[in-house]
Parts: structure tokens; C-alpha cells; sequence
């Protein structure tokens, strides 16, 4: 059995949810234990619950960084969605921040808990904040 689209889309946005308030339990929460997480697809994935945690904490090094994830669109069918959104990420001490372009894809299953998530994005979809210097974190870092 799998989840249906309405269970998909709660995770989704709770999913969202996480990442606006920097909700790390409930980001972890949401993830099941072997889930895979691609991002962005093609970079080798994150792996287990360990993994997802592992990328968690790269994105928000410092108390400075902000994530907000500015959500266009949410699609689900059956036990799969796709978020379309834009993580805007702000360093406002240095001035600097970064607007991401994203889609991520999910796949969920019966207990509402992500087991696939890839994120779709590459250089092309970075804008610069008017007014600020551009930010580019290093992904490698993640893998670290």
C-alpha cells in the first residue's frame, strides 16, 4: 500500500514547513529511514536518515544563514509530488544571499515518510537578490 495524494501533500508541506522555520525535528521526521535524497540529481545521493541529516546541517552552517523557500506550486498524484519553489538563502551580515530556482520530486509511502527526493536545479537557476552579492555554497562541503 501506498500513501495517497492528500497524505503526500501534508508531507510536502511539512517538508516546507521544516525548512521556513528551521524545524530540523520535523524535517527528520518526515524522511524514512532509508531514504534516498538526490541533490541536486546527478551528485551523489544522501543516504538514510543519517544522510538527510547530514545535508540538514550543511545547509544551515551558521546562525547567520536564512533559508526561506518561496513555494509556486505543490502537485501530488497518488504517493508521488512535485514542489516548485525558489529557497531563497540570506546572509545578511555579509550582505549576501542567493535565490534558487527548484523542483523536487517525492516519492512517499504509507506512513507519509519521504523514501525518494530529488532536487532538480543547476547553475542556470541562481539569481542574485537585488542589492546583495551573490552567495554560492559549496556542495562538496556536504559530502564531508
Amino acid at each position: 500500500m501506498t500513501a495517497d495524494a492528500k497524505t503526500t501533500r501534508a508531507t510536502i508541506e511539512n517538508y516546507v514547513k521544516a525548512w521556513a522555520t528551521g524545524d530540523k525535528k520535523l524535517f527528520l521526521s518526515i524522511f524514512a529511514d532509508d531514504a534516498v535524497w538526490e541533490d541536486p540529481v546527478g551528485a551523489p545521493p544522501f543516504k538514510g536518515l543519517k544522510g538527510v541529516e547530514k545535508f540538514w546541517d550543511f545547509s544551515h552552517q551558521g546562525p547567520e544563514r536564512e533559508l526561506t523557500p518561496a513555494v509556486h506550486e505543490i502537485v501530488t498524484c497518488a504517493n508521488q509530488g512535485i514542489l516548485r519553489f525558489t529557497m531563497q538563502v540570506r546572509l545578511p551580515k555579509e550582505n549576501k544571499g542567493l535565490d534558487l530556482s527548484i523542483i523536487d520530486y517525492f516519492e512517499v509511502n504509507d506512513a507519509g515518510k519521504i523514501t525518494v527526493a530529488k532536487a532538480f536545479w543547476d547553475e542556470t537557476k541562481v539569481a542574485v537578490p537585488a542589492g546583495m552579492d551573490i552567495f554560492m555554497p559549496n556542495i562538496s562541503e556536504a559530502y564531508s
